[in-house]
């Protein structure tokens, strides 16, 4: 069930398990913690996760994630853990046992240790915890680790928090608890050319279906494009001016002449600027703009 190189396979490894669906700063915690403990007893620090849209399989049909996973795959690396286990989001898998899922990983790897955080469950319909955890490990002379939940203010950081925060377009309150910003990545398109008519040429990218709720409404950001940065004005709703009814995603990169067409850019989400708004006509929203990036080129 597992496909895995040799080399792997045959190494001492501390295993990390996880979601981490939105790579916030307690899964980081977690993270950490297993690197330290694989230094400790010269392992290899492995993450073992989950490749599709776990929530969506076993919360519900409108579960969507913070990071996608090919996002996820980056974050990890980005952390330090080169070496990851992502298992499909299939039957075959959800169906296992508490007891076959860790069997599951044992049996494959060199297990040296568990490191997880402290609420972590698996196995069919969430029926494994830490305590099994710790059970089952015992009996094979592996070391479980749990880390605590981190909390800020008092407040338990969490992807269903996250989410919420993203969704009131409060991203600023979003991003201090994630690794990293909240960004999106796509291949730029060309659309109906709106912008550049009226002197703002934009980069359309569309915002994937598997991501979580982003209020509508302007944003400033920053544009990952060859390796540089520029800042931005983003845009994501439904142009209520030009009485569209898509949501579309869109950027104007401040300072930046040339042709984005095909290239695949990273759009990064810094600050809420504005509610999105239908003006009386285009000279109007052009106004409004030149105010949105003046005030982007200060921030």
């Amino acid at each position: 069930m597992l496909t895995l190189d040799n080399a792997i396979k045959n190494t001492p490894c501390v295993v990390v398990l996880g979601f981490f669906d939105s790579m916030h700063e307690g899964h980081v915690k977690v993270i950490n913690s297993a690197k330290e403990l694989a230094n400790e007893l010269c392992a290899l620090p492995l993450v073992c996760s989950f490749s599709g849209n776990l929530k969506k399989t076993t919360v519900g049909s409108q579960e969507k994630m913070v990071f996608t996973f090919s996002e996820r795959k980056k974050l990890v690396k980005k952390v330090g853990v080169n070496h990851t286990i992502f298992l499909p989001v299939k039957k075959e898998i959800l169906s296992l046992t508490k007891t076959e899922f860790l069997e599951l990983i044992t049996n494959n790897l060199n297990v040296k240790a568990f490191v997880s955080g402290e609420d972590f469950r698996f196995g069919y319909r969430a029926s494994g915890n830490v305590e099994y955890l710790k059970e089952y490990a015992k009996e094979k002379d592996i070391r479980v680790l749990t880390v605590k939940t981190l909390l800020v203010g008092g407040e338990k950081i969490s992807t269903g928090k996250i989410k919420e925060l993203l969704k009131n377009g409060e991203i600023k309150r979003a991003n201090s608890s994630l690794f990293v910003p909240f960004f999106i990545t796509g291949k730029v398109y060309k659309d109906r050319g709106e912008g550049s008519k009226m002197g703002f040429p934009t980069a359309n990218v569309r915002y994937s279906k598997e991501k979580a709720e982003l209020k509508k409404g302007v944003y400033f950001g920053l544009v990952s494009v060859n390796k540089k940065e520029y800042k931005a004005v983003i845009n994501y709703g439904t142009r209520p001016t030009f009485n569209q009814n898509n949501l579309s995603l869109e950027a104007h990169l401040i300072g930046f002449s040339g042709d984005l067409y095909g290239k695949t850019i990273k759009i990064t989400f810094i600050d809420f600027l504005r509610e999105e708004i239908k003006f009386a006509c285009k000279e109007e929203l052009i106004e409004q703009i030149k105010k949105d990036i003046l005030k982007a080129e200060n921030l």
